[in-house]
């Protein structure tokens, strides 16, 4: 599928360390983005601080250089 490539970075992150979710919260986030994205019949459009990602949208937005 068209977020497969996610999954699989998000299931390698996973095996990687030794099945800690808190070490992929960043590839977990960007699965779900996908799937929301792509996959609307699948998967309903919530906003990602309400899917428990509120701190790495705001780290990510506090990266992001000012004009």
């Amino acid at each position: 599928g068209e977020c497969s490539a996610f999954k699989e970075r998000f299931m390698e992150c996973l095996r990687d360390s030794g099945y800690e979710r808190g070490a992929c919260r960043q590839r977990a986030m960007a699965y779900l983005e996908c799937r929301m994205e792509r996959q609307v019949q699948l998967m309903a459009n919530e906003p990602l601080e309400k899917l428990g990602f509120k701190d790495l949208i705001d780290e990510k937005s506090e990266a992001k250089p000012e004009k």
